[in-house]
């Protein structure tokens, strides 16, 4: 029992020497990628289960993130992304405010007019 809470102790501070855990969802061992809210909190948008695709930004903005959520509608369940690369066609990988995460979501064109 001795040897298990020296090893805790020896995890616990490697994780506090390298500021502890950046996110809640995954452990920095397992985490690829990390995605920002717009409050610009830090949580794991891709881990090291999922396939590797490459990484890059689409042209043109995502929607402006709601302040609040709208009722549901029943349809298809989102895309969840790490990069614009994993959404199809135009869309962007934005956040949605009332999934708590980056999803897949078609373009804003209006900053193209500003």
């Amino acid at each position: 029992m001795k040897g298990l809470g020296v090893i805790l102790c020896c995890v616990l501070a490697v994780v506090s020497a390298h500021g502890g855990f950046p996110g809640a969802t995954a452990p920095p061992a397992t985490c690829r990628r990390w995605c920002r809210t717009p409050e610009q909190q830090v949580y794991c948008c891709e881990t090291i289960f999922e396939p590797e695709a490459p990484v890059g930004t689409k042209p043109l903005d995502c929607p402006q993130v709601r302040p609040t959520c709208p009722p549901t509608r029943f349809g298809g369940q989102p895309v969840t992304c790490s990069s614009d690369y994993k959404c199809g066609g135009l869309d962007k990988c934005c956040f949605d405010r009332c999934l708590g995460e980056h999803v897949c979501k078609p373009p804003s064109f209006y900053s193209q007019f500003r």
